[in-house]
């Protein structure tokens, strides 16, 4: 499945978006339900981890549909920790962390999947 959705911990804190190969808005717009669905009635903000570190591609149109999905995010979040290595993809987040920063959104790009959850389990220690 070009993208999964699961569960980052045991304690519910984050999920996982794992984005592999080549992949549709359709399967990314599933994904986005199946997160919904996995996270209601949780009563606390859930964290991302987005694992775009197996993709090497972005269907059409990408700035129009991740715009709809933070107008309209699933749930609420404190932090998306986006795996890439590509140049693009870090400077997109820069620039969503810039204008949903200001909201108390936080984006940030690391280069490998255990650094992800290094920084997501260290978030979730905190709180």
């Amino acid at each position: 499945m070009p993208l999964d959705v699961t569960w980052g911990d045991s304690e519910k804190t984050y999920t996982v978006f794992k984005f592999s190969g080549k992949w549709t808005w359709d399967e990314y717009h599933a994904a986005i339900e199946k997160g919904t669905q996995m996270t209601e009635g949780i009563p606390y903000n859930v964290n991302i981890l987005l694992d775009l570190s197996e993709c090497n591609l972005f269907p059409n149109n990408m700035l129009s549909h991740f715009g709809t999905s933070m107008q309209r995010p699933p749930r609420e979040f404190d932090l998306a920790v986006i795996v890439t290595t590509s140049g693009f993809v870090q400077t997109f987040a820069t620039i969503v962390d810039k204008v949903y920063g200001k909201k108390g959104t936080r984006f940030k790009v690391v280069k490998t999947v255990d650094e992800a959850h290094a920084m997501l389990n260290a978030v979730n220690q905190r709180v």
